[in-house]
């Protein structure tokens, strides 16, 4: 009888409130001054989370709180185009489309310009990620899909995936960006494979974008934007391995990388977070890619995919795999990576989806090298998400907030 009564009087405040205009004036555009000398080239992208409707019908006890009209996928779907359509984005990352519905993406997109790439998760699973771009815009180079559940590997025994694009604008094909999203693992306790998968997937985004070798022997890259459901909070180890590009998880508390304390009663993690036969350094590198590319004069070489270690589903058994394993340094206790990523969202109030409270898990990252941020659509705070009541609703079709965002990228 009290949840018949608390039912009615959510949905007599919903009614009674306009979503729609609130949603828009919690969510203004924030423009940056981009002044430059040098010549640009601009775009926009979106990143979403558009809850897959299986996952949604498995756990609609999560979803109890929403009128049962907005959960329908026939309804979900109609709002969803509209605000692909408002948005207009130049290239689009979604996580959570449902396998099924491929066909209702792919013809909705095609109509709009997009081109597609999708991955499903391995195994049973009916959901995965996908990016789409403007056929007009660019042209996709190389593609690349990440499955994370590497045999035999503790840490790595997890169906999620990731996809990693080079994109070159039509009108200067000899110019690269890098566009990769993923979906890590929700569990909130296993954060020892939430880094495992990142550690394996700026593996594999380090291979696609690396140019070659600059001035004192740096290595440089092409511009590079991750987005995504990372399911990972600022205040967490993983996040602060992304954003500082270093992390000694050692000492940290196995599984959730907490910090260690005496009363805590946690093993420490050791010093091996995957196992040296995967042939990931522990800066983030494949290391019989990082001996092929010394071996030419530090040039990238066509197919260096060959030479990863990484099991992967859809991989022919007659490729030319590198025979030996190179020595590199492992088990210390550390990873590292080189991509020196910023965060569109870079603070620790914006909320992006609700996980028992308002929270943000869903990132867009980039290298500002030579990417500069133009144009954000701001996230709310948690104060502001209170009248929200919950997601999906009229005005939302998923659990999670999309984030949109414009860059420039300079181009020398």
């Amino acid at each position: 009888m009290y949840e018949q009564e608390l039912r009615k009087s959510i949905n007599k405040k919903i009614k009674s409130f306009n979503m729609k205009d609130y949603m828009n004036y919690i969510r203004p555009f924030v423009h940056y001054e981009n002044n430059t000398k040098y010549k640009s080239f601009n775009f926009s992208l979106l990143s979403y989370n558009v809850l897959a409707q299986e996952l949604l019908e498995k756990n609609a006890f999560l979803y109890d709180w929403s009128d049962v009209r907005v959960l329908e996928w026939n309804y979900r779907r109609q709002l969803l185009l509209n605000e692909i359509k408002r948005f207009n984005a130049d290239i689009i990352c979604f996580q959570e489309v449902q396998e099924s519905h491929l066909s209702w993406f792919f013809k909705k997109l095609s109509d709009l310009g997009y081109n597609g790439v999708y991955k499903k998760r391995t195994h049973v699973h009916s959901d995965g990620c996908a990016i789409y771009y403007k056929n007009d815009k660019f042209t996709l180079k190389e593609k690349v899909t990440v499955e994370y559940n590497q045999p035999g590997v503790n840490v790595l025994d997890r169906d999620n995936v990731g996809i990693v694009l080079r994109l070159s604008p039509r009108q200067y094909d000899e110019e690269n960006i890098i566009v990769s999203t993923t979906h890590i693992l929700y569990n909130k306790k296993r954060h020892d494979i939430k880094l495992a998968q990142v550690h394996l997937l700026l593996a594999e985004i380090e291979r696609v974008s690396y140019k070659g070798v600059g001035d004192r022997n740096i290595p440089e890259y092409y511009p590079i934007i991750l987005t995504g459901d990372f399911n990972l909070e600022p205040n967490t180890a993983v996040y602060d391995f992304l954003i500082n590009g270093a992390l000694y998880y050692s000492n940290l508390q196995k599984p959730t990388l907490w910090s260690q304390n005496n009363q805590s009663g946690r093993s420490d993690m050791g010093n091996e977070l995957i196992p040296k036969s995967l042939g990931i350094t522990e800066y983030s590198q494949h290391s019989d890619i990082l001996e092929l590319r010394k071996k030419n004069n530090n040039k990238r070489q066509i197919n260096d995919g060959l030479y990863s270690k990484l099991y992967h589903s859809e991989r022919k058994n007659d490729q030319l795999l590198s025979s030996s394993l190179p020595e590199f340094k492992s088990g210390t206790g550390n990873v590292y990576h080189n991509l020196k990523f910023s965060s569109v969202y870079n603070n620790n109030i914006s909320c992006s989806t609700y996980h028992d409270r308002w929270t943000i898990v869903d990132y867009i990252f980039y290298t500002n090298k030579n990417l500069k941020l133009r144009t954000l659509m701001k996230l709310p705070n948690v104060a502001e998400c209170q009248p929200i009541v919950a997601m999906p609703n009229k005005v939302s079709p998923s659990d999670h907030l999309p984030l949109f965002a414009k860059f420039s990228y300079q181009i020398k």
